[in-house]
């Protein structure tokens, strides 16, 4: 067990060097109670995402969900690995409600400057994991022909400059109008 302790240093340190060289981050310890390992993402602001574990994230968390009367339906269909913007249409609930929390590879997110006030997250339905290209022989992917569609609840709020629909897994984003009922009402292309 003595050998164990300069070894798995040794490795942390290595792994860390990588992780840096790589640009995916740097595992640190910090002068906290439990020294559990914190991750710092290069070129990032990591004082803005310290979580309350005391966890680093390069992803700001959710916002306090909005609450609203009035909600856009975003029309989304996803064909052969780009999203479309089908059509925008008003949505009244009666009453205020909060934006549900939920899971999901997608999110439509809303800022003002460089807040973020709101984010939907979702999946298009079948579409799962990005896959890697397996080469010859490997079995057909079903995602990478997949055409489908979904609808998707947004608060309808006096706020914000820009919207965005982020795909998460790809780290890719395409501007949507804000708000919804400007002309010019598809989705641009990545970047």
């Amino acid at each position: 067990m003595g050998e164990s302790g300069p070894v798995l240093r040794t490795f942390r340190i290595l792994v860390a060097f990588a992780a840096l060289t790589t640009g995916l981050g740097l595992t640190v310890s910090v002068a906290r109670a439990d020294h559990a390992p914190v991750i710092v993402y290069p070129g990032h602001d990591a004082a803005a995402y310290v979580r309350d574990s005391g966890t680093i994230s390069r992803i700001p968390p959710d916002p306090p969900p909005l609450k609203s009367r009035k909600q856009w339906v975003f029309d989304l269909r996803w064909s052969k690995g780009d999203p479309y913007l089908i059509a925008v249409n008003p949505l009244d609930l009666g009453e205020p409600q909060e934006t549900p929390r939920v899971m999901g590879r997608f999110a439509i997110e809303l800022f003002e400057g460089k807040t973020l006030l709101e984010r939907v997250r979702f999946d298009f339905p079948m579409l799962g994991p990005p896959e890697p290209d397996a080469g010859y022989g490997a079995p057909p992917s079903l995602t990478a022909k997949l055409t489908t569609r979904i609808g998707v609840m947004f608060p309808a709020v006096d706020r914000g400059t820009r919207l965005e629909l982020w795909d998460r897994a790809t780290d890719r984003r395409w501007p949507l109008p804000w708000p919804p009922d400007a002309p010019d009402a598809t989705v641009g292309g990545a970047r």
